[in-house]
């Protein structure tokens, strides 16, 4: 069994979109081995830190938390799609997805997790028109990974509106997952099964996950 993880690593240097509501991670000690007898550690962190899972609750008062993520909706057998020819900037538009044999879960492959910890990881990422994303959710999309921080336009990011594909797609019960790394291993023709595993944290818009692909045979 192959297992390709797909999570990015959560450390002091972790990113954030740069809003300044957004919590920065920070993570220090708090117990010493050779003072306490144990190591322990405080983590202070946002919600949507690292990768990622985002819940309807993300953008829709009184919906549901990430607490109650359908387990049996976000794991499970996963498409490939490479759109690792993508330049920054580019638009996945209706044209690119018509042909795609559309599955409940789609992970999109860009390769912009390349970019992470850099300055042009949230300037110019690929992102996804409202026709593209109609039309994968009208044909059975439920779940929906990305190694970009968004599906939308980041030129827009810390804007009241700025998120219109998020809204879309949470609002048709579709599950988000963003920030993943490592799918340059992945390839379109090979099966994998998505496992994404949120924290299980009560009311909460979305959460850091652990998301790795498993190789499966023919």
């Amino acid at each position: 069994m192959k297992i390709i993880d797909l999570s990015l690593t959560i450390d002091n240097e972790c990113m954030t979109c740069g809003t300044p509501w957004h919590q920065k991670v920070e993570i220090r000690q708090l117990g010493r081995l050779d003072e306490v007898g144990r190591n322990t550690h405080s983590i202070l962190l946002g919600s949507h830190s690292g990768t990622h899972m985002d819940a309807p609750l993300h953008f829709y008062n009184a919906a549901q938390g990430i607490d109650r993520a359908d387990l049996q909706k976000i794991c499970g057998e996963m498409t490939v799609v490479d759109f690792s020819h993508m330049k920054a900037g580019s638009v996945v538009e209706y044209e690119d997805v018509k042909e795609l044999s559309v599955t409940e879960r789609m992970l999109f492959r860009f390769d912009w997790w390349k970019n992470w910890k850099s300055p042009c990881y949230y300037k110019g990422f690929p992102f996804f028109s409202e026709e593209a994303v109609t039309f994968l959710i009208e044909q059975g999309m439920i779940v929906m990974a990305l190694d970009t921080p968004s599906p939308d336009d980041g030129g827009a990011i810390a804007c009241k509106d700025d998120s219109p594909i998020h809204k879309k797609l949470l609002e048709s019960g579709v599950v988000l997952i963003e920030y993943l790394c490592n799918t340059d291993c992945l390839m379109a023709d090979k099966n994998y099964c998505l496992f994404a595993l949120p924290l299980k944290i009560k009311d909460c818009d979305g959460a850091p996950s652990r998301v790795i692909a498993v190789e499966t045979e023919d």
